[in-house]
């Protein structure tokens, strides 16, 4: 079986929300990528982060320690992080115990994008 590389991609959803494409597996040796990544985003000070999970082939209990720190990051910044998952192992990894708080889950990103609207 072939490996899928790992990218992360940028675009703008609307002013002041970037939206960040991940596709392949997310783990321990991929999140740094990812931190980095949405790291940049937080230092711009958006209103809000949409963080597409869509294209994921695989999530591993390392990445999600990643996926908290930067949820905490972006709430201690008062950003809102809006995670867009068609996958529900991966929701129900994000959504349970400790973690469910701390994200905001949606099945499109046109979903998020409702929640933006109705949020600003």
């Amino acid at each position: 079986m072939e490996q899928q590389a790992f990218v992360v991609e940028t675009d703008q959803l609307r002013p002041g929300v970037p939206l960040v494409r991940v596709r392949g597996r997310l783990d321990l040796a991929t999140a740094d990528t990812l931190r980095l990544v949405v790291d940049e985003c937080l230092d711009h000070s958006p209103w809000a982060i949409v963080l597409d999970l869509s294209a994921l082939v695989g999530l591993r209990d390392g990445a999600v320690q990643a996926l908290v720190d930067l949820a905490c990051r972006a709430g201690q910044a008062d950003i809102g992080l809006y995670l867009v998952t068609t996958d529900i192992v991966v929701e129900n990894v994000l959504d349970d115990g400790e973690t469910k708080d701390l994200f905001d889950i949606h099945h499109s990103i046109e979903s998020a994008e409702r929640t933006l609207h109705g949020n600003s």
